[in-house]
């Protein structure tokens, strides 16, 4: 929109804006020197609600002392409590691997219906019959089947056994565990005491805390009535800032909107300069140094 000005117009435009800008940044100036001026009692009342604030910490130090050491306990008792709650899952699940090894190994067992040194004798003994005995074709057959069954009975008491020893050593994990449960119960009762005692010193510091706390808490009530004074003094400061931004940034645009009416302005009348000095020379081959610089600089003339 300010491309279609006249330069004169801009130029006009650019004066008021710079007229404009003084003003807001003069008003700045001024509320900047009238919250210095209210910022005497928001001082005080600040260096005396600080200074108690000080006298809190000084006597808070014991009582950061006994949070700590009563902190430090309860983390060991939640640390020592995850453990537990650790093994208590493990032990879920090792129960629930217990009774899902029972029942694989009940159900080999029915199977296998005996053990497995005996069943692979017995293996062994018909192996041998059906391999170098002479024996008519039936039972030939019928010894042949019944390896086969065997081999089930075999592979199926094997891996029975196998479940049996994987109960042996489910059931010793069960036991380890059940006696570390135990001895953590036994340390969770010790640190749960020791931490009560410096729960009941810590509760008794904050109460000596707490007095002088109310006093500076008076103090800073009064602060926070200087402020409802000084805060609206912050908020003119910060939309005249905002105001002096926007106002730069106008005048940013409009002193490029002049300056690109100026170089048109000269390129305009460069233009005509350059028509006038071809006219001349066409019509007198004549031209001054003037007219020669021109018709060279805008590739009139080549030598």
């Amino acid at each position: 929109m300010s491309q279609n000005l006249p330069e004169r117009a801009l130029r006009d435009r650019v004066n008021k804006l710079r007229n404009e800008l003084d003003q807001k940044e003069r008003e700045l100036s001024k509320a900047f020197k009238d919250l210095s001026l209210h910022r005497t009692s928001s001082k005080r009342f600040k260096e005396e609600r600080d200074r108690l604030n000080s006298e809190v910490r000084a006597l808070g130090e014991e009582a950061s002392i006994l949070k700590m050491h009563r902190d430090i306990i309860n983390q060991d008792i939640a640390r020592i409590k995850k453990r537990r709650e650790g093994l208590q899952r493990e032990i879920r699940v090792e129960r629930g691997i217990i009774d899902n090894a029972k029942n694989e190994r009940d159900r080999l067992n029915e199977i296998s219906k005996g053990k497995y040194d005996k069943l692979l004798s017995l293996y062994t003994e018909n192996l041998e019959t059906f391999i170098s005995a002479d024996i008519t074709l039936e039972h030939e057959i019928d010894l042949f089947n019944q390896l086969i069954k065997f081999g089930e009975r075999i592979n199926a008491a094997k891996e029975a056994d196998q479940k049996h020893r994987e109960l042996r050593r489910g059931y010793k994990h069960i036991k380890a565990m059940q006696r570390e449960l135990e001895m953590i119960h036994e340390r969770i009762q010790r640190l749960a005491d020791e931490s009560q005692q410096y729960h009941e010193k810590l509760v008794d510091t904050y109460k000596k805390i707490d007095l002088i706390r109310a006093e500076s808490d008076e103090y800073h009530k009064k602060l926070i009535e200087t402020y409802k004074i000084t805060d609206p003094l912050r908020d003119r400061i910060d939309n005249l800032k905002k105001t002096i931004k926007e106002m730069r940034e106008r005048l940013s645009t409009e002193i490029r909107a002049l300056k690109d009416a100026q170089l048109k302005r000269e390129e305009t009348k460069n233009e005509e300069k350059r028509i006038e000095a071809r006219e001349r020379y066409q019509k007198t081959g004549k031209m001054s140094i003037e007219d020669l610089r021109i018709l060279i600089e805008n590739k009139e003339l080549k030598f």
